[in-house]
């Protein structure tokens, strides 16, 4: 992103004669630079910003709770997902490693990138049933619903809703404001 700043100077010398009495003013004109643009310095990398958002509302960012339905960690998985992604390791091994975590998370997107690319493609920066829809909020649809959940909505409309009373269009609303470097997945 780069930021336009605009800056004019002013100003005034005052010039003292050591062997005089008078002193002597001297205005320099003003100095006007109209434009300069600068790069923003760098932030957060906005795919960490989308994790730490889920991270943020699926856990408060815990690591080590499981919810009682089975759910585990910071993003919420089931154990299921964590093995589907490759991951052979105990519920404990999870809990308490917060990089495998991050880890996991980080190959759940990318899983999900591959699926839904298409889709992506299709329905990114759209407006589907009153929905918004971003690269980002299909991507976080999906780690509510899964990429088949995810693709089910955007075909055929046809809501999720978990055991808390959430529903895909909610969790997508979320997390649509998020950019997304896509070729990084």
């Amino acid at each position: 992103m780069k930021i336009r700043l605009m800056l004019s100077f002013l100003a005034v010398i005052s010039l003292s004669s050591f062997t005089t009495k008078n002193k002597i003013e001297q205005p320099i004109p003003v100095i006007e630079i109209e434009e300069v643009i600068v790069t923003e310095p760098p932030t957060i990398h906005e795919l960490q910003e989308l994790m730490d958002a889920i991270g943020y509302f699926e856990s408060n960012n815990r690591y080590d709770i499981v919810n009682p339905h089975g759910f585990m960690g910071r993003y919420q998985f089931s154990p299921r997902t964590v093995a589907y992604l490759g991951y052979d390791v105990t519920r404990e091994e999870f809990l308490n490693n917060p990089q495998l975590q991050d880890s996991v998370m980080v190959s759940y997107i990318r899983d999900n990138y591959n699926s839904l690319q298409n889709y992506i493609d299709e329905y990114a920066y759209t407006t589907h049933n009153g929905l918004y829809i971003t690269p980002s909020s299909i991507l976080a649809g999906a780690h509510y619903a899964g990429a088949g959940g995810m693709k089910k909505f955007l075909t055929s409309n046809k809501e999720t809703i978990d055991s808390n009373g959430m529903t895909i269009t909610r969790y997508m609303k979320k997390f649509t404001d998020y950019e997304i470097n896509l070729e990084e997945l």
